[in-house]
């Protein structure tokens, strides 16, 4: 027969002991799954690169990440089947970078984020640098942006890398976090230009040099 709440005697509720061992083993299990989470590692890849990180530092460092690479929980998730496949259960094991983006900058980010920091103090290439700084925006990772930013305003500006250096900072000028540094880029380039560019001969040799880059060209003089 159908009883109300109120007709139910001691003798009908289950005991608070006999619901804690249940309560207490799907609790262990839940750490348990947080535990194996954060020990994994995912697989960060980009072009035919490969670099291998924890999810521990990934989430640290990035919501994006944590948020793409979270586990699709079984219980009070949106997963329907009550007998999902493995692939249901885990949304990615890998963390697959846009296309555009140089792997080798992938290779020092994410190197970095394991500490390896060494390795972007080598770096004299600033597309590089951009790149690396187009994933940092791209994921939200703020940890590494100072020490790229320093490194980006030590690097040398000459005649050889001025237009590049030019165009990077053009491009970084249109994130607001990185304005400030692709402004002095575009300074400092078209110091250099001023200083070099002496004679109408030298400047013709420098349009006809980069004349495919014309437009740049046409923006580094008009400032100098």
């Amino acid at each position: 027969p159908n009883k109300k709440l109120s007709d139910l005697t001691d003798a009908d509720q289950p005991k608070l002991e006999d619901l804690l061992p249940s309560f207490k083993t799907e609790n262990d299990e839940c750490n348990k799954a947080v535990k194996v989470e954060e020990d994994e590692h995912i697989l960060v890849l980009c072009g035919d690169s490969v670099v291998a990180v924890k999810m521990s530092i990934l989430a640290k460092e990035s919501s994006v990440i944590r948020t793409k690479l979270s586990k699709v929980w079984t219980r009070n998730s949106a997963v329907e089947d009550s007998n999902p496949s493995p692939s249901e259960v885990m949304r990615a094991r890998t963390l697959t970078i846009p296309k555009g983006y140089d792997p080798k900058a992938a290779e020092i980010l994410f190197g970095y984020l394991k500490g390896f920091n060494v390795l972007l103090e080598h770096i004299e290439d600033f597309k590089l640098l951009e790149d690396i700084l187009g994933l940092c925006d791209f994921y939200m990772i703020t940890s590494p942006l100072e020490a790229i930013l320093k490194h980006m305003q030590k690097m040398s500006v000459s005649m050889d890398n001025l237009v590049q250096v030019f165009e990077v900072g053009k491009r970084l000028s249109s994130i607001e976090l990185y304005k400030a540094v692709a402004k002095q880029l575009q300074s400092n380039c078209r110091k250099v230009a001023k200083a070099n560019l002496i004679s109408s001969l030298l400047i013709i040799k420098f349009i006809t040099d980069h004349e495919t880059n014309i437009n740049t060209v046409i923006e580094i003089l008009d400032g100098c």
